[in-house]
């Protein structure tokens, strides 16, 4: 497979919850659907839409052969795997790349095609946050992790005697005016004063000047972002438009795939 003329592409991002396919035309969605851990049956819908050019798969557990091959399978070999040795269109900057999330990574490499030429703070807010810099030139720089949000919630139900279990769903006040309202307003608040000072920083280091937002939680953060004044951009899909331009980029270059 060797032309660079790549039109219809599969990507599914595996976290640590559930994955996500996503079926592209060019910059396009096409359709996307939300796996229960691997269950390649929760992909035919989008391979029953037509033959695809291949797949990109990134994960951030350990890879279940049987469910790759399957996958294989069913886009005739045409199966990029994201991995550490996996050429990118961008340098990274990181002095373990082989302990770096694929995760990450893809969604560093989606927000320099969201925003080329523009240094960028990368949000991606699920079981765990990650807050990535990239560079105008799209270069990935280093970032953070931190406890996403479900998990500030259940540590402290777990860790203390007293307080409970609060969800994420829900009004976010400044301040809360009871214990759920409080723990709330803790969690999400916080989150949200800690993408704010990662991105003053990133302004200061790398001059980003645009924050791109992505993860299950992102919905819930935006309305924070936003109201705080800062420069944010939500794309649900930024971990697939990544793994898309990956996957272009090997194709061009006549690598082999996995």
């Amino acid at each position: 497979m060797c032309s660079a003329n790549v039109k219809r592409i599969l990507t599914i991002d595996q976290g640590n919850s559930s994955a996500k396919g996503v079926l592209w035309e060019g910059p396009e969605i096409i359709d996307t659907v939300r796996m229960e851990g691997s269950a390649i049956e929760d992909l035919l819908p989008l391979l029953e839409r037509g033959e695809s050019d291949g797949c990109a798969y990134c994960s951030v557990r350990h890879t279940d052969a049987k469910f790759l091959e399957t996958l294989r399978r069913l886009v005739d070999g045409r199966l990029l795997v994201l991995t550490a040795s996996v050429a990118l269109p961008v340098k990274v900057n990181y002095g373990s790349r082989s302990t770096l999330g694929n995760d990450r990574v893809a969604a560093a490499v989606g927000a320099s095609e969201l925003c080329p030429g523009e240094a960028a703070l990368v949000v991606d807010a699920g079981t765990a946050m990650t807050l990535d810099v990239i560079d105008e030139e799209g270069n990935f720089m280093g970032g953070n992790i931190a406890p996403g949000m479900r998990l500030r919630f259940k540590c402290l139900r777990t860790e203390t005697d007293q307080l409970p279990l609060v969800d994420c769903d829900g009004p976010v006040s400044v301040f809360g005016h009871d214990t759920v309202s409080a723990i709330r307003a803790g969690v999400a608040g916080g989150m949200a004063c800690e993408i704010a000072d990662s991105f003053r920083m990133a302004g200061q280091m790398y001059g980003c000047r645009r924050i791109i937002l992505t993860g299950s939680d992102g919905e819930r953060l935006l309305p924070l972002l936003v109201h705080r004044g800062l420069p944010v951009e939500k794309d649900v899909n930024l971990v697939g438009r990544g793994l898309m331009r990956i996957f272009n980029y090997n194709v061009a270059r006549e690598q082999a795939f996995d």
